[in-house]
């Protein structure tokens, strides 16, 4: 769910619009701090200037002791510095002044303390000693003080609501999403009742959803018109088939033995072939009508398994194929143990046509996966696909028995259950798996 939220659209509008509003008030706050910043420094190197040019108009080193000692008096150091010395090393004003290795500079008196926010001084010689004025830089620290409180509650609280904002909405739109999803799903499986919930707010998601029940409804009287005439032709069909075949079966009876009984023999068993495939045809139809899953219920693939190996075992005797189970732990998968004992049925059945005599079958579960492996001839790679379409057979299997409808049946109850089929490779030899 979270990653889902992530890669939602909402959120991703909602992170690029908080992006475009933080990109925005930096430029514009910082601009604004650039700009009052530099005018502050100016303000404060003016105020040196000025200073510096107020005591010019003292002629002699006593008096401008005496002035510098009066303004010093009644200016806190922490604000400004005013330090006169002569070149007897007197100093007077509110910080010590010095020369060290030709650096004037200042420091504090013993009993004071200067400002921890840096100056900006200038130092002029007159009057037979060195003026030193300073002004402390607070102002710029409170500016810059200012505008980090500034720029913290204006930014912090516009990510976090536009950031919510995204969330919520994200997670309104995964929510349609998701059952939108779950009605695809479920049509897919085969139920085309499935419809979304019209909330009819109009936007995209809700044009969507509509367009979906639309091709549901549409899907699903295509579907039941369709199923409607294969039961007619079922049910037209079926008597004249099994007439056909009593006939037949009949013929052959009375015909003496020869070619025209053979003949006939010939043409029951057509006859019957084409029952089976009829069935085959109708069972797929119906399996893929989802009315399959309406039988769905927990169902252990060990049991399953090991009834239709114990059935098909005899028979794989009487061809001299051994038929070998393997079991590793319990499985239990939701479906209809009808269904699943058919398809592995059929693919038990599709092994012993190709695996020859003396050959070995292996069924085995895993978990939940089942799978039916042979040593025969295998499948080209290329064909794997194909050989689960209705009819199809490979070149070498035409005359064999079968009607290309084995592996077929197994796709569709693989597909009602929500399995996944593939055919792969057994070195030699095919094995076919269902992972529910």
């Amino acid at each position: 769910m979270r990653n889902r939220l992530l890669r939602s659209t909402p959120v991703r509008q909602a992170m690029i619009l908080v992006g475009v509003v933080v990109l925005v008030n930096l430029v514009s706050l910082g601009g604004a701090w650039l700009k009052l910043r530099a005018d502050t420094v100016a303000e404060i190197k003016d105020g040196v200037a000025q200073d510096l040019a107020s005591f010019d108009v003292a002629a002699t080193p006593s008096a401008l002791r005496t002035l510098v000692a009066a303004r010093a008096r009644v200016t806190d150091p922490r604000d400004a510095v005013y330090v006169f010395f002569g070149f007897d090393q007197r100093s007077s004003g509110n910080a010590q002044g010095y020369v060290r290795n030709g650096v004037i500079g200042f420091e504090a008196l013993p009993d004071s303390r200067l400002s921890g926010a840096g100056y900006i001084n200038d130092s002029r010689r007159l009057a037979g000693g060195v003026l030193i004025v300073a002004r402390s830089l607070g102002p710029v620290a409170d500016l810059d003080e200012t505008f980090l409180s500034l720029l913290f509650f204006s930014l912090i609280p516009t990510v976090l609501i536009s950031l919510a904002l995204g969330v919520w909405i994200a997670t309104r739109s995964a929510r349609r999403v998701a059952r939108i999803e779950a009605v695809l799903g479920r049509i897919a499986g085969g139920d085309l009742s499935a419809r979304t919930r019209e909330d009819g707010t109009g936007d995209d998601l809700s044009v969507i959803g509509a367009g979906v029940n639309r091709m549901a409804a549409k899907q699903e009287v295509a579907t039941e018109t369709l199923r409607q005439v294969t039961t007619d032709i079922a049910h037209d069909l079926r008597t004249p088939l099994q007439r056909i075949g009593v006939i037949l079966a009949d013929l052959e009876e009375r015909l003496p033995e020869g070619e025209e009984q053979r003949l006939a023999a010939r043409a029951r068993d057509e006859s019957d072939h084409a029952v089976a495939v009829f069935r085959a045809l109708l069972e797929i139809a119906r399996i893929e009508g989802g009315k399959a899953r309406e039988r769905f219920a927990p169902v252990d693939l060990g049991e399953v398994t090991g009834r239709i190996v114990e059935l098909y075992q005899p028979s794989g005797e009487d061809e001299g194929v051994t038929i070998r189970l393997t079991v590793d732990g319990p499985a239990q998968v939701e479906g209809d143990a009808d269904l699943i004992g058919q398809a592995l049925a059929n693919l038990i059945e599709n092994a012993l046509r190709h695996a020859g005599e003396g050959g070995e079958i292996v069924v085995s579960v895993a978990g939940r996966e089942m799978s039916v492996a042979d040593r025969g001839p295998g499948i080209p790679e290329a064909e794997r696909d194909k050989v689960l379409r209705r009819l199809y057979r490979l070149e070498r299997s035409r005359t064999t028995p079968g009607n290309g409808l084995g592996l077929a049946l197994v796709a569709a109850i693989a597909e009602a259950h929500g399995a996944t089929l593939t055919l792969a490779d057994n070195a030699p030899g095919l094995v076919v798996t269902l992972r529910f």
